[in-house]
């Protein structure tokens, strides 16, 4: 592009190319862009690589320009000084030809892991219960301390027991301001009683039930 070396500020930045290869900078330049009759500075990232081309114009460009692009009908438009739409027209065969030069010069195989999936493991816990009276009522400590260690971590649990909730029993005066169940309406508006709806027998037993199982939630307190 002839553009002169001198101008350019160093930048230590990485860009990584449609390829998912990274390539350090040499740094950025301003330049002058003349199309259509329109002329505006453009910063561009400077790198040392072997390309079909000699400039890509981003987003950058486009906003400055007000340029409406269109890849199906490889052209971008964009108004000029005179107030008339210019459009810029690609040319679909050379640019197939370039992109299969350049393919065929750098052919890169990708090797893609598959991915891992991280699920706990119940074996690096070990559970000790904290309350005598309730034998059921455990926490799960990691299995790999030491005898000296779990003992003296499984007194202290047991000396703080009441800071763990079971039940909803457990969990007397909490302050509506930490939490708190509400339904989330306009107040201005005025509420409607909707008809009642009846279920059939299977369902309204399954209800009942549902709403007469005892829960074994267990709730943290902070």
């Amino acid at each position: 592009m002839m553009a002169d070396l001198r101008y350019i500020k160093p930048s230590s930045r990485k860009l990584t190319g449609f390829n998912g290869l990274s390539t350090t900078l040499l740094g950025t330049i301003r330049l002058n862009v003349f199309v259509g009759g329109v002329n505006k500075l453009i910063k561009f990232s400077v790198i040392d690589t072997e390309t079909q081309y000699n400039a890509i114009l981003g987003t950058p460009w486009l906003h400055l320009m007000k340029a409406v692009p269109s890849t199906y009908h490889q052209c971008v438009k964009f108004p000029t000084k005179e107030g008339k739409i210019f459009t810029l027209n690609g040319n679909q065969r050379l640019a197939r030809s370039m992109l299969v030069s350049d393919f065929k010069n750098k052919q890169v195989t990708f090797a893609i892991e598959p991915e891992k999936k991280l699920s706990p493991s119940k074996e690096e816990t070990i559970q000790v219960g904290i309350d005598a009276e309730n034998p059921d009522r455990t926490v799960g400590i990691g299995s790999k301390l030491s005898n000296d260690l779990v003992t003296k971590l499984t007194a202290f649990l047991c000396a703080n027991k009441s800071t763990f909730a079971w039940t909803m029993a457990d969990m007397p005066g909490i302050d509506p301001d930490v939490t708190a169940h509400r339904l989330n309406v306009d107040p201005t508006y005025k509420p409607i009683k909707q008809k009642r709806q009846k279920l059939g027998p299977k369902r309204a037993k399954a209800v009942n039930d549902e709403a007469d199982r005892p829960r074994s939630w267990i709730y943290r307190r902070g």
